[in-house]
């Protein structure tokens, strides 16, 4: 998929029940290849699967050979739980995961590492501190962070991130509590990021499950605002990675494909419908 002027549209994750009848077809075809049909579609994926286990190298290579016809497309790698939810630095966990890289950075589809912090993650001076550590690990490749606790859009934490090469992970979730809000913040000038979670205020920390809290579909007008978003992110930085995991039922699919025909339409000087 070209992508729209330097910036690159991609889901989190592709293995998902619900997708087939709403991205994928239905009844599958046979040996379906999941990854080729979204790389004909997008510029990268999320891949979410290392976040609860560290991939076999025979899984991350089958990747590369699945995606081989389209030798653009990207993966953000999301670092295992442990590292994020449990806050451990093991060694042989480190390993492991800069182990299961290696192919895809050996033929130049890995975009980086994604570190998804919760919400409980708050930010003071052994929080920042555990960062650093966690980057020192992981200085090798492109890392991107994301803080869903407002208490982390500091200056001293930008500052801490521009220091470091470290990418700020803006995002759009529902806003409850201290949740970070919307930010159009580049800390790498080579890149940026956006992530899209959507606006289920109701199932956000209702504890019914992922698909619960991911089931959302932004609006017209939402994506509009978002749009401008994304073009102030292009101002300060060459790529901008906009990554939707609304994923429910496709609606990430749908969502990234609507959102990259309004920024062709507004580059093209055309009206949005």
């Amino acid at each position: 998929m070209a992508n729209t002027d330097g910036v690159f549209f991609g889901p989190a994750g592709w293995s998902y029940a619900d997708w087939r009848g709403n991205v994928y077809p239905e009844p599958l075809p046979p040996r379906f290849n999941h990854l080729a049909f979204l790389a004909g579609q997008f510029d990268f994926v999320e891949v979410n699967t290392s976040f609860y286990r560290i991939p076999a190298l025979t899984l991350t290579q089958g990747w590369v050979d699945k995606t081989a016809a389209y030798p653009d497309f990207r993966f953000w790698i999301k670092l295992h739980q442990s590292f994020t939810h449990e806050r451990k630095l093991e060694k042989s966990m480190i390993h492991g995961f800069h182990d299961c890289l290696q192919p895809l950075a050996a033929c130049g589809k890995l975009a980086g590492i994604l570190a998804q912090f919760p919400y409980s993650f708050h930010f003071n001076p052994g929080a920042l501190a555990y960062l650093e550590d966690l980057a020192g690990h992981f200085a090798a490749y492109p890392l991107a962070v994301e803080f869903r606790h407002q208490g982390w859009l500091e200056d001293e934490v930008l500052a801490f991130f521009r220091s470091n090469g470290l990418i700020w992970t803006n995002i759009d979730q529902p806003l409850i509590s201290q949740s970070l809000g919307l930010t159009a913040q580049v800390t790498a000038r080579e890149t940026a990021y956006l992530r899209l979670h959507g606006r289920n205020y109701q199932d956000w920390f209702s504890g019914q499950g992922r698909d619960a809290r991911y089931n959302y579909s932004y609006s017209a007008a939402e994506l509009g605002r978002l749009g401008t978003v994304v073009a102030r992110l292009k101002e300060q930085a060459k790529k901008v990675f906009v990554s939707g995991n609304n994923h429910y039922k496709g609606s990430a699919v749908k969502n990234l494909l609507q959102l990259k025909e309004i920024l062709l339409k507004r580059a093209q000087g055309g009206r949005e419908n």
